[in-house]
This record gives structure tokens, sequence and C-alpha cells, in this order.
């Protein structure tokens, strides 16, 4: 925790002072997390899923954090029952919110639960504010989720994270820019216990089914050259989606792509 402790002051004065007086003593550039953290303000939720799909490290799916009075047993990919493991109460709330897959629409994911890093609520003082994600009990989301490594944890969280072997490249991701990478199926909009945030971005269930049709055509969409079937599928899943935000980001992935295909939304 100190060496988190020190890390968060070092970003902090970094932003705040921006660049190096005479009468300052020398601040090392924060570390590559950080910095990327400080950028994610910059995003949007267009942009945002329009680069998960293209990249091979990030995946997305349906996820939800169920009441803590619905939760039983978890039982993992090797067989061992999750809440049984050593170290299992401390290490929980180490890396973030753990959520429960609900369904997966781009890439796999190994377990049935994830560890989420989540954005901090307060990161700088001048700029944008970085988009939050709260993901109280019984909420549900569309979320990009980016792989983490070994050295990523330990040098975010400390060498103390090894002491967890359940917190680990199958569990713990990071959530894709931030809150950007984070679309709202459902609020629990009965529980007065939680005030919905501001910025909250919420999108209709019929999503999922435009996001897995974008996914089963985004090997075409990524080719230069595409033949007539193939410029087939990609203009007839266009007509297809349904909801604005997919419409959205289907426009931009066919814009970034080589070979564009005209869409239909411009005929």
């Amino acid at each position: 925790m100190k060496e988190k402790a020190a890390l968060v002051l070092i970003a902090m004065t970094y932003v705040v002072l921006g660049q190096e007086t005479p009468m300052q003593n020398y601040v090392p550039e924060p570390p590559a997390w950080i910095r990327e953290e400080l950028d994610w303000a910059k995003s949007d939720y267009v942009e945002t899923f329009t680069d998960a799909f293209k990249d091979p490290n990030v995946l997305i799916g349906i996820f939800e954090r169920p009441e803590p009075k619905s939760i039983t047993t978890t039982v993992l990919s090797s067989g061992e029952i999750l809440e049984q493991l050593p170290g299992y109460w401390e290490g929980m709330d180490r890396c973030g919110p753990m959520l429960r897959c609900v369904r997966p629409i781009k890439g796999t994911f190994s377990e049935p639960v994830v560890f989420v890093v989540c954005p901090p609520l307060v990161r700088r003082l001048t700029g944008p504010l970085p988009q939050p994600f709260i993901p109280v009990f019984g909420s549900r989301w569309v979320l990009a989720l980016k792989k983490t490594s070994q050295q990523y944890r330990i040098e975010r969280f400390g060498k103390d994270i090894q002491d967890f072997q359940f917190l680990n490249d199958r569990t713990v991701f990071i959530l894709f820019r931030g809150g950007h990478g984070a679309l709202c199926l459902k609020w629990p909009t009965e529980d007065k216990r939680w005030a919905r945030p501001e910025n909250l971005v919420e999108v209709p269930d019929s999503i999922v089914a435009d996001f897995e049709a974008i996914q089963r055509v985004i090997p075409y969409v990524s080719k230069g050259k595409k033949d007539p079937n193939e410029i087939y599928l990609i203009t007839n899943t266009s007509k297809a989606l349904k909801t604005d935000v997919a419409k959205s980001i289907f426009v931009r992935l066919l814009s970034d792509r080589p070979g564009k295909v005209q869409d239909s939304n411009d005929r």
C-alpha cells in the first residue's frame, strides 16, 4: 500500500505542476499505468468500444454485480472453490470489485468471475474528469476489459499481490479506458441506496445482439480487399443494427479500416 500511495503522489505532482521549475526537486516520470489513466478522460465510449473491437488484448462481455446475499460459491476452471481459497477475504477487494460473467461477446473468459481494476473517482485537478464507473450491487454492464500481466499487477498493487493466487491473468482485468469502457444495461433504480451517476451511459438489452453481430463481421471489416460476399455481410450488418450506440461504433469501425465499405446510412 505504501508503494501505491507513493505512485499516486507522484502522479498528482506530475499533473498539478506539469513540469519542473528551478525550485523543485526532480520528479520522475510516472509509471505507464498512471500515464494511461491520465489520458482516459480524453476518450469517449464510441472511440473506446471501436478500439476494443480492434484490439486483440481487449475482451468484451456482459457482467453483473450480484447482491451479496445471492452469492453462493464460485467454482473456478481448476475445480477449486474461490471462496475457500487461502486469502480470499483479504485479497477480494485488492484489485477492484468482483463481477460475474453473464455472457462473452468478444473473446473468452476462462473464469466465471473477474476482478475489474476501476478508474479512481478523482484523478486530476484540471481538464476533463475521468468517466466514472460505479458497479453497484444489482447493476449489469457491457464492459470492455483489457488483459493484465503479473508485471502490471505488481507495479500497480505491490509485490504481495502475488500471495493471492486467484488474482491472476485469467481473473484480473483493467476497465478499458476507465468508465468509457462501461455501458450500463441495468441500474437498480428501485434501490434507493444508489444514486444514478450523472454521466451514466445507459443502453438497451438489444445492444448485446448488435455487438455480437459486429463481432461476427470484424474479420471481414479488417481485410483490405473484400470479396462481394463479405461486402454483402458487412452491409447487411450495418442495416440490421438496432441501437444508436452500436451504429455509431460500427460506422467508426468502417471508417477506420482499409477498404472502406459505404455505410447504408450514407445512401
